[in-house]
């Protein structure tokens, strides 16, 4: 078991306490190590949360422990002897740094997921044995997870989206995007065309297809053009997806083995120019066409007014 664990309290604390009770570190050196942790507490606590109350300075002296520790535990590998050297000869400031860095290490593979990490997570409290390396290394890996999303959602963004893109941080809407994206590569698919984006008459195409197919042959040839797609994408983009099932096309396939209405929950699902969408809609007469008859369209929702004599 881990010494932290053993003896109930951080790493770091346990070190400063056995480093002076065997006469390691001086009451001097001890009275340092404390300022400065005080110090940071406060910088901490003044930067990110709020000095005016005591709990959020003791907050700040929490995440201080924790970024500390998370340091100096990175440092020595769990080595208790390596710790108080290390402490002795760099200090108290460069065992935070040493968190801090990790800390950043977050923004610099996913801003996005780095932003939703809020520094209280590195919190420790003085009867903590938490292991802040295993939290820490499970929020890298998450944050690498969602670099590896953004990064595959330009690509395939890239190639089958029909409108501009607004890229959000929110990673469900990442996801929900990007099955939109691939289900419209794979609708393409099955009318064969190379197109990657649907006109209104390629739409028309596909949705006669839907209509008049057996579900049977539909769902065949889905599941050659599913194979087809998936040779198409690069190794790493196709393990990624298959690893999040995207590339299961669950609600495609519902939907035509259900074939109910099948017209209609299609275009649910995929990724259609907005004017197309509008179109199928019926919003407005003929579709909305971005500007080009404001006036004739703001009348179209206005109600009737009588004219005074």
């Amino acid at each position: 078991m881990r010494i932290a664990e053993l003896r109930n309290h951080p790493f770091l604390l346990l070190v400063l306490k056995d480093g002076e009770n065997d006469g390691y570190f001086s009451s001097e050196f001890i009275h340092k190590s404390k300022q400065q942790l005080v110090d940071m507490s406060l910088r901490i606590a003044s930067d990110n949360l709020s000095i005016i109350y005591a709990d959020q300075i003791k907050k700040g002296c929490e995440i201080v422990l924790g970024i500390t520790n998370l340091g100096l535990l990175d440092l020595c590998d769990n080595d208790a002897d390596k710790a108080k050297e290390i402490i002795k000869t760099q200090g108290i400031v460069y065992c935070f740094r040493a968190g801090w860095a990790k800390y950043g290490q977050l923004k610099q593979v996913s801003p996005a997921f780095f932003e939703g990490i809020s520094i209280s997570s590195y919190a420790l409290a003085i009867n903590d044995t938490a292991d802040i390396r295993l939290m820490h290394n499970n929020f890298l890996k998450e944050s690498y997870k969602s670099a590896k999303l953004l990064d595959v959602y330009k690509s395939i963004a890239a190639r089958y989206s029909a409108n501009a893109l607004l890229i959000e941080n929110d990673e469900n809407i990442l996801i929900f995007e990007l099955q939109r994206f691939l289900n419209s590569a794979l609708a393409l698919l099955l009318i064969d065309t190379d197109k990657k984006v649907f006109t209104s008459s390629l739409y028309q195409t596909f949705n006669t297809y839907l209509i008049s197919t057996e579900k049977d042959l539909l769902l065949e040839k889905l599941a050659t053009c599913i194979v087809k797609l998936t040779e198409q994408l690069s190794i790493p983009t196709r393990n990624y997806l298959q690893e999040i099932e995207l590339l299961d096309f669950t609600e495609f396939k519902s939907i035509i083995d259900q074939k109910t209405d099948i017209s209609i929950f299609i275009q649910e699902i995929l990724e259609l120019p907005i004017t197309l969408a509008a179109e199928l809609n019926d919003d407005f007469e003929g579709g909305y066409d971005f500007h080009s008859d404001d006036e004739d369209d703001i009348a179209y929702l206005r109600p009737d007014v009588e004219e005074n004599p």
